[in-house]
């Protein structure tokens, strides 16, 4: 493992395998989206059973083609081994030209001393000169508007504002923040989105919110689940005149 230790509490590291970095217990990004929905969720995150799905097995493949050079066919239909070969191809077609200039899949562990948390990131891509962090994302979309609408709801800002906080707190420059999208569906045409810094701003707070939520919780000693809450939607509200 090549680590360059910065400070005694920073650690960046090129060839942390995703199993390592996965087990080691600092707060990620993922930890942060299990937070939206529990904080129970996200304490017993290593105890929870799931299954793989062909869509999870297309993207964490796609990433190992795209950022890894890595070639392995997976154990999935037909199809979506087609499905899996376009989705490579276009992408290396759209992004070729910033993923020849960036190093892939880089690690940052740190110990933040104002939450008295460590942190953790793994980036799909980063360009060093340029201050720029990307992520690779796949989506059922091809309507790009369609995904950015799906994007806030899954806690992408908050990933976004995580990544250049927690690489910004290792003295690695990022300053601004790309989404690289490849549809897994039919015409698989891929995009790119810049996250603003109104969003970005929106996804600090966010984050903070749910750190000295979780924080709380677990100083309570509390076992509850957190409930969320269900109310009218906008369009029924508009209906009743309910502001």
């Amino acid at each position: 493992m090549i680590e360059i230790d910065l400070e005694p509490k920073v650690t960046v590291s090129y060839d942390m395998s995703n199993e390592d970095y996965h087990a080691h217990p600092g707060i990620s990004a993922s930890g942060l989206k299990l937070m939206l929905k529990s904080y129970k969720l996200y304490k017993l995150r290593q105890r929870m059973k799931r299954i793989e799905s062909p869509a999870l097995t297309m993207g964490t493949i796609l990433h190992e083609r795209l950022l890894e050079n890595k070639y392995r066919v997976p154990l999935l239909s037909d199809a979506n081994i087609d499905k899996l070969d376009i989705m490579t191809h276009n992408g290396r077609l759209m992004f070729d030209y910033i993923l020849r200039y960036t190093v892939n899949e880089v690690s940052v562990i740190i110990e933040d001393d104002s939450y008295g948390i460590t942190r953790k990131v793994r980036v799909d891509a980063y360009d060093k000169t340029n201050g720029i962090v990307y992520d690779l994302k796949t989506t059922r979309y091809n309507d790009p508007r369609k995904f950015e609408a799906d994007a806030y709801r899954l806690g992408y800002h908050i990933q976004a504002a995580w990544y250049l906080d927690t690489m910004n707190m290792a003295g690695l420059p990022a300053k601004a923040f790309g989404f690289l999208v490849v549809p897994s569906e039919s015409p698989n045409e891929p995009f790119a989105y810049q996250v603003t810094q109104d969003l970005i701003e929106d996804g600090r707070a966010a984050y903070s919110e749910l750190i000295d939520g979780y924080l709380e919780y677990e100083k309570s000693g509390s076992d509850a689940v957190s409930f969320l809450t269900m109310d009218l939607p906008n369009w029924r509200r508009d209906q009743l005149g309910i502001l």
